[in-house]
């Protein structure tokens, strides 16, 4: 697995624990990144400054916002 070429990047809650430095940080390496990043985030200011595509669950139902 390590030795392939991926380009999907999968992330749980990618901000906790960041101070505003690390999560700035990590905006312009997501913005910068080619490939794919699947993330799941409370943090909605996050989800706002980097996603393209953004789906929401709620009362159990996924709808893309």
């Amino acid at each position: 697995m390590f030795l392939g070429e991926y380009n999907v990047l999968l992330l749980d809650e990618p901000t906790n624990f960041l101070d505003i430095q690390a999560i700035e940080a990590l905006e312009k390496f997501i913005l910068g990144y080619e490939g794919t990043i699947i993330f799941v985030s409370h943090d909605k200011k996050f989800v706002a400054n980097v996603a393209d595509i953004h789906y929401e669950i709620t009362d159990q139902m996924l709808t893309r916002k």
